[in-house]
């Protein structure tokens, strides 16, 4: 519905500078005219319908005082169905930020911080710089601080250079 309003206003824009002799032009012209007036026509029926009912039309009209209730109630469910959209939209905006922030802490954690080159899960020294990473990528593994070497779980020394490891 917005976009025929958008269409039209942009059709009657167009028609203000087209030949205003032309036969098909005067006819638009003069359907958006009748449009107009009928639109306005309906406005001011609607607001006498409106004072009539508020008067002494809710005892004279049940069947459209049951309608008219009908409809408020259609209505607050719609403005409730509105506003779950509403928080669902900002809980998917919310979950999606901390995501693009998870992933830029996890994108940091895998650069370098002598040069800042990106280095691939599970590095324990720079690809680019060669310098030892101040813990390895993480994995879930468990590496040696002083040579870089897995170590096993539950050991507490390196098996290959005998570093303590925490």
């Amino acid at each position: 519905m917005a976009m025929s309003g958008i269409l039209e206003g942009i059709v009657k824009g167009l028609s203000g500078i087209l030949p205003q002799d032309d036969p098909d032009v005067k006819i638009f012209n003069a359907q958006n005219d009748l449009k107009d007036l009928t639109q306005k026509e309906e406005a001011a029926y609607a607001r006498l319908g409106r004072q009539i009912y508020e008067s002494d039309g809710a005892e004279r009209f049940p069947e459209l005082k049951a309608e008219l209730e009908r409809l408020d109630i259609e209505k607050g469910t719609a403005r409730q169905r509105i506003q779950v959209a509403k928080e669902e939209k900002a809980a998917k905006e919310r979950a999606e930020a901390e995501e693009a922030a998870h992933r830029e802490t996890e994108e940091v954690s895998r650069c370098c911080p002598n040069c800042g080159s990106y280095n691939p899960e599970g590095t324990n020294f720079c690809q680019e710089c060669g310098s030892k990473l101040s813990a390895p990528i993480s994995t879930g593994k468990r590496f040696c601080p002083n040579c870089g070497i897995e170590i096993a779980a539950g050991n507490h020394f390196c098996g290959s250079c005998g570093t303590k490891v925490e």
